[in-house]
């Protein structure tokens, strides 16, 4: 292989290199977006399998304190019937009051470090935005949801 043919492979190495540090760092970047716009939609859809990305322990729901509620319960059997009821609850109250997954748009970081990164979503049409804020240590969950104030 002449000089010609390694320089122009040595170019083709470096540039797939570069775009795929680009998109590790895109992946990065909104893979806590696209995390807190699935659960979020679970949520208002009352699928119980969104319950795994949920912090039961330390969460915050629209000004409820479900971490302190779900503390009092002992057994799993109790916890697990707490977590049925909340994610029911939820989506029964957002469905009742109007509420429209695709009405939240704008999904963006507002704010990330190393504890923690809170997505924000604009609630088209009424003048509000949510913030779904993601645990950074050990597996994603979300601890909080909460109206931006």
């Amino acid at each position: 292989m002449g000089k010609k043919e390694n320089l122009i492979l040595e170019y083709t190495i470096l540039a797939g290199v570069v775009i795929t540090l680009l998109i590790i760092i895109f992946q990065i970047k909104t893979g806590d977006i696209n995390l807190s716009r699935a659960i979020f939609k679970d949520l208002t859809a009352g699928r119980y399998g969104v319950q795994k990305y949920i912090d039961w322990e330390n969460f915050q729901g629209l000004d409820i304190n479900a971490g302190v509620t779900y503390a009092k319960f002992s057994t799993e059997q109790e916890k697990t019937g707490y977590k049925k009821a909340f994610i029911q609850s939820f989506s029964r109250g957002f469905k009742g009051a109007g509420g429209a997954f695709r009405s939240f748009v704008n999904w963006r970081i507002y704010s990330q470090d190393s504890r923690q990164a809170i997505v924000a979503a604009d609630y088209q049409g009424r003048n509000k935005t949510l913030l779904l804020t993601l645990s950074n240590t050990g597996k994603k969950k979300l601890t909080s949801l909460q109206w931006k104030k």
